[in-house]
């Protein structure tokens, strides 16, 4: 008895390491185009226009993955899915790197960026429905780690990122550098997943007329929860694929600065999602993401009007800690919803979250050759303010307040 306990323990714990590296890999993927973005701005020589309808190619991309990882999913079981799709960003990343260093082709970079979204979009809904199945499994909140560990992915993308641009690497090499860590960590990963071959995602079409009410109300509740995530979501999306630009562009820094501020906002993103659960158990959801969401705020704000790299150091840090824990809280309370709902209220937290994350940083594009860097920031700023007065209401669906659906 005790050795099958043991047994239990140790495949759980390994389940949870593995989908921790899914998890970096997919935040590594990411990272490390957005961490050269000003470079490939500068090769390209894009128009914000441009640029923006650049970035939209990764958002159409991935909101097409998240639409279609259903259908995929039923040809194919979780376990080979987690296996296929890092290797296929790990492919893509090598060949956006051919198409920046080589053939010095936007239109073949746009259209591997939009077959990178497309494999990203889906891959962010399997290991956001996988992670949600080990935490009801493990019966305790571990989806803020897990996005901790993406955060985490996308500090060591950015900083692989500044170190490449100090040292004038080409981009084809250092995408296959990063290209060459997916692939041994996502054959690492495997190893965990034993026994998943019989996973897949899929909606649980055995469901009661009696039930029906219910679930709208549900649907209503996960609305709001999903505005509330767009909006810190769009923030985010907005230092990803901005912060570096407008740190060049509109602040006068050069391109390792430029790096180096990103490097900031996905550090202090990954310390707020490490340290988001005491801080939730100490104070509760509701308060910590007001708490949170304010200093983002403030730090946006900041960066908008500072100047000097101290200032915009700072500015970054207190953004990406605003930014960190909206979109893993929300995840964790649209898993908690029922066993039947869960992976359905996954998909549609990720849905608006990526969504958010992604259409915001083209909208912004559109923005810059009208007002200019980093006065588009602004809307940014707006949208996160937005979310800001949802937030009460929409964290009050927490598995951990009174007040349950």
């Amino acid at each position: 008895m005790a050795q099958a306990v043991s047994s239990i323990a140790r495949v759980s714990i390994s389940e949870k390491q593995s989908l921790n590296l899914i998890f970096f890999i997919a935040g590594l993927s990411f990272a490390s185009w957005a961490g050269r973005l000003s470079v490939i701005d500068a090769v390209f020589n894009f128009s914000g226009i441009a640029l923006g309808a650049f970035l939209l190619c990764m958002t159409t991309g991935t909101l097409l993955g998240i639409g279609l990882i259903p259908a995929i999913s039923r040809k194919l079981n979780t376990k080979k899915l987690l296996l296929y799709l890092p290797l296929l960003l790990s492919i893509c990343l090598i060949s956006l790197g051919f198409a920046i260093s080589v053939t010095r082709e936007p239109s073949i970079a746009f259209v591997i960026l939009f077959i990178n979204g497309l494999f990203f979009g889906c891959l962010d809904i399997m290991m956001n429905v996988s992670g949600a199945r080990v935490e009801r499994h493990l019966n305790r909140s571990i989806m803020p780690i897990f996005h901790g560990f993406f955060s985490l992915g996308t500090l060591a993308g950015a900083g692989i990122a500044t170190a490449t641009i100090g040292f004038h690497m080409l981009t084809i090499w250092h995408f296959s550098i990063v290209a060459l860590i997916i692939v041994s960590l996502t054959a690492l990963s495997q190893f965990g997943l034993q026994g998943w071959e019989n996973e897949n995602y899929r909606k649980n079409s055995q469901e009661s007329p009696q039930t029906s009410g219910s679930n709208h109300q549900k649907l209503g509740a996960l609305l709001l929860i999903g505005l509330m995530v767009a909006g810190l979501s769009f923030a985010e999306g907005s230092a990803n694929d901005w912060i570096t630009v407008a740190s060049v562009d509109g602040h006068g820094l050069n391109h390792e600065a430029g790096a180096f501020m990103f490097t900031l906002f996905v550090a202090a993103m990954t310390a707020g999602r490490f340290a988001g659960g005491r801080m939730i158990d100490a104070m509760g959801p509701q308060r910590t993401l007001m708490i949170m969401g304010s200093i983002g705020l403030i730090g946006l704000c900041l960066f908008i009007l500072g100047d000097g790299a101290l200032a915009l150091g700072l500015s970054a840090v207190m953004w990406g800690l605003g930014s960190s824990l909206g979109f893993p809280v929300g995840m964790t309370i649209a898993a908690s919803q029922s066993s039947r709902l869960g992976p359905n209220s996954v998909s549609i937290i990720s849905a608006f979250g990526y969504g958010a994350m992604l259409a915001g940083p083209p909208l912004i594009g559109f923005m810059v050759d009208h007002i200019g860097l980093p006065n588009a920031l602004w809307l940014a700023a707006g949208i996160m303010g937005l979310s800001l007065l949802l937030t009460p209401k929409a964290a009050r669906y927490s598995p951990r307040a009174p007040q349950q659906i």
